[in-house]
This record gives C-alpha cells, structure tokens and sequence, in this order.
C-alpha cells in the first residue's frame, strides 16, 4: 500500500477536537500521514475561522507540494462563502459532505474530476459503520470508489445509466440563482439531508425545479433523510413527500442509495458513472 499525505481542513463549521483526533488514528492506524492547515483551530462567529483564513487554508491545500488528497474536517456552514474567491485549478481529491457539496459541485462546474462525497474527518471513526469506512481505505488505496445502488421507487421502469452529480439538498437549494449553481445536465441528481421538516424539504426541493435544475436531468437518487420528521400528529411519510414533489417529472427516481448524514455513508465521485436497473429493484 502506498500511504498519502493527507491535508486536513476546515472551510465550514467549528469541529470537535476529540472526534477529529479520534479520525487522525484511524487514518494513521491504516498507514496514512494527517497535515493539519495552518490556521487549524482557528473559529469565527459559527465557523472554523474568517473567511480569509478558511480561504488561505484551501488554497494552502490546493499549493501543497507532497498533498496528496484534502479532506474535508467537518460541514456545517461556510463553503460557499469562499467559492468566489477561488481562481486555483482542483488537482487534488477533495473529500467530504454536506457543506463541502458547495466545493464539490463548483469542482463539477469547472470540469475538475476527483471531487469525493465521503465522509468528514470529523465523523470518520466515530458516526461510521464498518462497511463505509472499510470503503474509504479501499479507496484510499486504489483510488476507485464502490459501486452504489439503490431501489426503485417511481417514475419510468427504465434502465437508468449516466453520471451522478450532487449531494446536500439544502446546500444546493442555496446555491440556486448563484453563479455556483450545480450544472446537472444529463446526469442523475443525487440528494440527501438531515433533520429538515417535511415542508422544508417540499420547499427545497421546488427551489430546484423552479431553478430549472430538474429540466434536463436523467433521474434522481435518494440518499438517506436522517432526522426528517413528519408534523406532530400526522401520518404522512417522506415518501409521501417525494412523490407530492417528483412524481409529475416523470423521470426515474431510485431512494436507500447507501450515502448521507447516517452511519451507512458510502463515498462516491461527482461523475461517477450510476447503474440502476427496476428489474435488479424490484
């Protein structure tokens, strides 16, 4: 095994130090070196530095001579703070989640490769299962991510192949309107999120339609919703919710894809090619 050099950093939240070192371990334990960025530690107001240190802190990265991967320490909120700032080309894996999909999707955007939805550094050894972290130090090593499915849910029961691209529902609804909007022509739209109520998830999800996000879109696949809650005194179900909102696009859309805010979170690559097949679902 060849071991990397990888750049820790924090252009979102405010991380917890116990549960990141507990992270630095696991990658150390496998045979891996951790570089901390330079204004590591750093906080401001609700995230993990100023935006000119979180900034200096990814381009660090970015410049890093033996780097060989920059790994997301944890998401929160901050990433799209930073995106009109960057002018440097993504030669380096990026890894990470949620508020790192602002990153990952502007790596699509711009026609980088590499940009990794995985799971935090933050989270690594501490909110994973097994089988997600056996996945990343596979990948670690061959540099080539699992090969997710997920089941059929509705829409045409049609083979589905192309590239899939996305990630945090709310990050991307947030960048709809922006220069930073996901361009998702012709690939499947991956989704998933964590303890939004039911309406909010409606509203988001229309943000995307009404953004003209959907309109050229092959499918969609669902990742988990951990934490999404129905009313108090209501019997409706998520799914209920998703086709309210879907089913009219009449495109196919797949859900359990095994990625998201729960332990089970598998990584994947913006533009990894996604199989699904109704039939293998059924």
């Amino acid at each position: 095994m060849t071991s990397k050099t990888i750049l820790a950093i924090s252009p979102s939240g405010i991380f917890n130090p116990s549960t990141l070192n507990e992270g630095i371990q696991l990658l150390e334990s496998w045979g891996h070196s951790v570089i901390l960025s330079p204004n590591h530690g750093a906080t401001h107001l609700y995230t993990a530095g100023t935006v000119s240190e979180r900034l200096s802190d990814l381009e660090w990265a970015l410049n890093h001579p033996t780097g060989d991967c920059i790994w997301f320490v944890r998401g929160g909120y901050g990433t799209a703070q930073l995106l009109q700032h960057l002018s440097l080309p993504f030669d380096k894996p990026i890894i990470g989640f949620s508020d790192a999909t602002a990153l990952l999707t502007h790596g699509w955007n711009q026609h980088q490769r590499n940009m990794i939805h995985g799971p935090v550094l933050n989270s690594l050894a501490t909110l994973c299962d097994d089988q997600t972290r056996n996945h990343v130090r596979m990948y670690l090593e061959t540099s080539t991510p699992p090969t997710l499915d997920a089941t059929y849910l509705m829409g045409p029961k049609t083979t589905l192949t192309a590239p899939m691209v996305g990630g945090n529902l709310c990050v991307l609804a947030s960048l709809c309107g922006s220069p930073f909007q996901l361009r998702a022509n012709d690939c499947i739209l991956a989704l998933e999120d964590i303890g939004e109520p039911f309406y909010k998830i409606d509203r988001m999800l229309l943000q995307l339609e009404l953004s003209g996000m959907f309109d050229t879109i092959k499918g969609i696949v669902l990742g988990t919703f951990e934490g999404c809650r129905a009313p108090a005194n209501s019997e409706m179900s998520l799914l209920d919710v998703f086709k309210e909102r879907l089913e009219h696009l009449n495109i196919p859309i797949y859900f359990n894809a095994p990625f998201g805010h729960g332990e089970t979170n598998w990584l994947w690559e913006q533009g990894q090619t996604l199989h699904l097949s109704p039939q293998e679902n059924s």
